[in-house]
C-alpha cells in the first residue's frame, strides 16, 4: 500500500514537473521567435512547399516553385499546411513546429532522466540541452533536422527503456516498444530512411557491445513491425503508384549516392563535426567533455554502452558520410546533455573532481573564446555591420567573464555549487537570446530577404503579369509574393523537377526572356540582384522601368 502511495506521488511530482517545465520551455524557446525574415533557400524552400500543397490542393505530391520536388517526404511539409490553414503565414506561425518540437526534446529528456535517475538529472539534462548553442539555434529555423532528430530520439530513449532499462517500464512495455517502431516511422516520413537507419544502428552496437543478442526476438516486436508499416508505406506506396521515376530518385540518389557520393556538393573533412561540437555544445563543452571521460570510465554499466553507442556510432556514421551538414550532428545532443546532466548532478553533492574539472575545461574553453573575440572584433564588425549587432556580441563576450566567475566561485566554495550552477544556467540563457539578435543582422548581410521587394510587386501586380528571378532561385520570393515564379538562366535543385515542365514561362534561357522582355504584351516583372542589374544594363540597352530597389536587389518592370 505504502509503494503504491509514493508511486503515485511520484506520477504527480512528474505531470506537475513536466508541466512546470513545458511553460517555462515555451516561454524560452518562443523569445522573439519572429524577428527575422525567413532566410534564403531552406526556410523559403520548407515553407513554398507546403504553401503550394494548400493552395492547390494537393498533399501527395512535394513541389517547390509548382515543379516536383522528392528530395525529403512529406511529414514536415503537412504540419506547416496545418499551420497555414489556421494562421496563415508569417514568421511566427511557420516557426512554431520547429519551436514545439525543440520544447518536446527537451521535455522527452527529463522524463528519461526523471524514471531513471533523479527529477535534479532530469531537470538538469533538459536544461543542458535547451541552452546550448546548436540545440537553440536550430529551434529557431524551419529546417527538418530538428524534429526529426526529436523523432528519432524518440525512438531511441523508447529502446533505451525497453530494453536497457528495463525495471523502469515493466507495466507499459510493449507500448513503449510501439512507440519505438511510431517515432522511427515518423522520423521517416520527416526526412527518409535514417529515422530507421540511425535508431537501428545504435541497437545494433549496443547489442553487439553488450552480447544482449537475445534482445532480438522482443525487438522484432509484430505490432511494433505493422505500426511502422502502416505510418511508412501509404505515402510512399501512393507516390510509387503516382510517379514512375519516385523510387530512384528517392531511394538511390537521395539516400543511397548522397551518402557515398559528393554530387550534393557537401564534402568536408571527416573531423568537420568536431569544432562543430566543440562550439555548438558551449557554454556546457567542459563539462560535456568531463562527462563523456566519466561515462568511459563506467563502460561496463549497460546504460552507459547505449549512450556512447548513441554519440559516437552517430558521429561517426555522419564523419565518413561525403555528404555533411551542420544539422546532421544533432541527434547526438539528448544522450550528451544526458551524460553531462548526469555527472554534473553527481558532482553536486560530493567530493567528486568531475565539477573542479568540469569547471577548469570550461574556464579555459571560455577563456580562449574571449582572447579570440579581443583578436576578432573587427572582422566581426566588418561582417556584422551594424553597430548594435557589434554591441551584442560585446555583451556575449562579457557574459563569457561572468561565466568564468561565476564557475570559479562555485570551484572554491563547495556548499554555493548549486547556486553557481543556477546562475550559470542564467547566464547561458541570456547567452542563447544574445545570438538570437546577433542572428538577425548576419542574416541581413548574409542571405538578406526579398521581402520588401515582393510586397512591392504584389501592391502593383495584375493577374495575368509575369514575374521572374534571373539567374537565381530565391527562394523566400515567392513565398512572400505568394505566388510560383519563372526563373531565368538557372536551374539549381528545380533540376529533377524541370525535366517534366511543360510551362515555357517557369524556366527560361537568357536569350529567350530578353525576347519575351520586348515583344510580348504583357507586364514583365524581374528581381535580381544589385550586381546582376549592373552586369545586364552595362552590356544591354533594355527598355525598363525601376520599380522598387534595396542595396542588395532590384526589381524592374518592362513597361
Amino acid at each position: 500500500m505504502q509503494s503504491e502511495e509514493s508511486e503515485s506521488k511520484k506520477k504527480n511530482r512528474l505531470w506537475c514537473l513536466l508541466a512546470s517545465l513545458a511553460a517555462v520551455l515555451c516561454i524560452f524557446f518562443s523569445f522573439e521567435i519572429g524577428n527575422r525574415h525567413f532566410a534564403d533557400p531552406d526556410e523559403g524552400r520548407y515553407v513554398e512547399i507546403p504553401r503550394e500543397m494548400v493552395v492547390t490542393g494537393d498533399f501527395l505530391t512535394p513541389k517547390l516553385n509548382g515543379l516536383k520536388y522528392f528530395e525529403k517526404p512529406p511529414l514536415f511539409y503537412w504540419m506547416q499546411a496545418a499551420v497555414i490553414k489556421i494562421f496563415g503565414i508569417n514568421e511566427i506561425s511557420m516557426r512554431l513546429w520547429s519551436m514545439i518540437f525543440a520544447v518536446l526534446g527537451c521535455l522527452g529528456l527529463f522524463f528519461v532522466g526523471f524514471r531513471c535517475y533523479s527529477a535534479e538529472i532530469g531537470l538538469l539534462s533538459a536544461t543542458i540541452l535547451a541552452t546550448n548553442i546548436l540545440y537553440y539555434a536550430h529551434s529557431r529555423l524551419i529546417i527538418l533536422d530538428l524534429v526529426a532528430s526529436v523523432l528519432m530520439s524518440g525512438a531511441l530513449w523508447c529502446f533505451f527503456l525497453a530494453f536497457v532499462r528495463e525495471n523502469s517500464v515493466e507495466k507499459y512495455r510493449k507500448l513503449t516498444i510501439i512507440l519505438m517502431y511510431a517515432f522511427s516511422a515518423l522520423a521517416c516520413l520527416t526526412k527518409g530512411l535514417i529515422g530507421a537507419i540511425l535508431p537501428g544502428m545504435v541497437a545494433f552496437i549496443w547489442m553487439l557491445c553488450t552480447k544482449n543478442w537475445l534482445k532480438i526476438k522482443e525487438i522484432l516486436h509484430i505490432p511494433g513491425i505493422l505500426t511502422f508499416l502502416a505510418i511508412f508505406l501509404p505515402w510512399h506506396v501512393a507516390m510509387a503508384l503516382r510517379h514512375g521515376d519516385f523510387l530512384h530518385f528517392y531511394f538511390v540518389t537521395e539516400h543511397f549516392l548522397r551518402y557515398t557520393s559528393k554530387i550534393h556538393n557537401r564534402y568536408q573533412p571527416v573531423w568537420f563535426f568536431i569544432p562543430i561540437l566543440f562550439v555548438g555544445l558551449l557554454p556546457w563543452t567542459g563539462f560535456s567533455l568531463v562527462a563523456l571521460k566519466n561515462s568511459f570510465q563506467k563502460i561496463k554499466s549497460s546504460e552507459n554502452v547505449f549512450l556512447l553507442s548513441w554519440i559516437i556510432g552517430v558521429l561517426l556514421f555522419f564523419s565518413f558520410s561525403n555528404s555533411k551538414l551542420i544539422p546532421y550532428i544533432l541527434p547526438i545532443l539528448p544522450p550528451l546533455a544526458l551524460i553531462t546532466g548526469i555527472t554534473l548532478g553527481e558532482s553536486l553533492d560530493s567530493e567528486s573532481k568531475n565539477f573542479k574539472i568540469g569547471v577548469l575545461s570550461s574556464v579555459i574553453l571560455f577563456a580562449i573564446a574571449f582572447v579570440a573575440y579581443l583578436f576578432a572584433r573587427s572582422e566581426i564588425a566588418d561582417i556584422l555591420k551594424n553597430a548594435d549587432a557589434v554591441l551584442a556580441v560585446s555583451v556575449f563576450a562579457a557574459l563569457l567573464v561572468i561565466a568564468i566567475a561565476v564557475l570559479l566561485f562555485g570551484l572554491y566554495r563547495e556548499k554555493s555549487r548549486t547556486g553557481a550552477i543556477f546562475a550559470y544556467i542564467f547566464i547561458a540563457a541570456n547567452m542563447m537570446w544574445l545570438i538570437n539578435k546577433a542572428a538577425v543582422f548576419y542574416q541581413e548581410i548574409k542571405k538578406p530577404s526579398t521581402k520588401t521587394l515582393a510586397e512591392a510587386i504584389s501592391m502593383n501586380r495584375n493577374p495575368d503579369d509575369l514575374v521572374f528571378c534571373y539567374k537565381r532561385y530565391y527562394q523566400d520570393f515567392p513565398v512572400y509574393l505568394n505566388s510560383t515564379v519563372g526563373v531565368v538562366d538557372f536551374v539549381g535543385e528545380l533540376e529533377f523537377g524541370a525535366r517534366d515542365n511543360r510551362d515555357v514561362n517557369k524556366l527560361m534561357t537568357e536569350n529567350d526572356f530578353w525576347k519575351l522582355w520586348e515583344t510580348t504584351n504583357k507586364r514583365v516583372f524581374l528581381l535580381l540582384s544589385s550586381e546582376h542589374f549592373c552586369e545586364v544594363f552595362a552590356t544591354r540597352k533594355l527598355q525598363h522601368r525601376i520599380l522598387d530597389f534595396n542595396k542588395y536587389f532590384v526589381v524592374i518592370m518592362n513597361r
